[in-house]
């Protein structure tokens, strides 16, 4: 189904690296491999990825896959990004998130798991685009399914696919979704109330760097979160 797509695998550990990338192929996805930052920026000058998987430590860079993460994002603001490491900390599943990640992964996962991970964020971009829905225009905000793409009064606000799933169903319940609502919307599975709270602060901070009056999204308490501007 998915054939097409070519995923970039970035990870220093070249038994972890090789287990990954051969279950990746098994299930009928390109894949290409490299062991450091260094590495995958030179592969990204000849050709972008559909979609990245990465760990954060890379050799003796501590950082090195939110490096290459930002410069993803900087080149492709749309491209997916799985982070998949041993570092379980809170803060550093914030941070990839806040970089644009579209998930966040403690190792060990099973490949079984990791397939089905991969295989849900490229039938969220499949669905998407084979939707027919026109552009929606609500008020300064414009979403556009085909790319999942949103601007706001004319300007990129470079969403997530997550974050564009979540922000598209805002709008489709004026009365307020609830976080189980938003939560189907991610399509991911078992996820927490604090990781929907997590993508709700990234979409507002995004839209008050556009525009520091930005209010639209309200929170209700003991329930969800609903749009308010017309």
């Amino acid at each position: 189904m998915f054939m097409s797509y070519n995923i970039a695998v970035v990870e220093d550990d070249v038994h972890q690296r090789g287990y990954y990338a051969e279950a990746l192929r098994g299930n009928g996805y390109v894949v290409t491999e490299y062991g450091d930052r260094r590495q995958a920026i030179e592969g990204f000058d000849q050709q972008l990825p559909d979609m990245a998987i990465l760990d954060i430590m890379l050799g003796s860079e501590v950082g090195g896959g939110f490096e290459v993460c930002r410069e993803l994002k900087r080149r492709s603001p749309h491209i997916p990004v799985i982070f998949l490491t041993s570092r379980g900390d809170e803060l550093d599943k914030i941070y990839g998130l806040q970089l644009g990640a579209w998930d966040y992964q403690t190792k060990p996962v099973s490949l079984d798991f990791l397939i089905t991970r991969v295989d849900s964020l490229f039938r969220i971009k499949q669905d998407s685009r084979s939707q027919m829905a026109e552009t929606r225009l609500l008020g300064k905000l414009t979403l556009s399914p085909a790319n999942m793409s949103a601007t706001w009064n004319n300007t990129p606000v470079g969403l997530t696919p997550t974050e564009f799933e979540i922000l598209a169903v805002l709008i489709d319940h004026p009365e307020g979704a609830s976080i189980e609502e938003l939560v189907k919307a991610t399509r991911q599975g078992v996820v927490e109330d604090n990781t929907i709270n997590t993508h709700i602060l990234h979409i507002r901070k995004k839209l008050k760097q556009l525009d520091p009056t930005f209010d639209c999204i309200k929170t209700r308490y003991g329930f969800g979160y609903c749009w308010t501007c017309q």
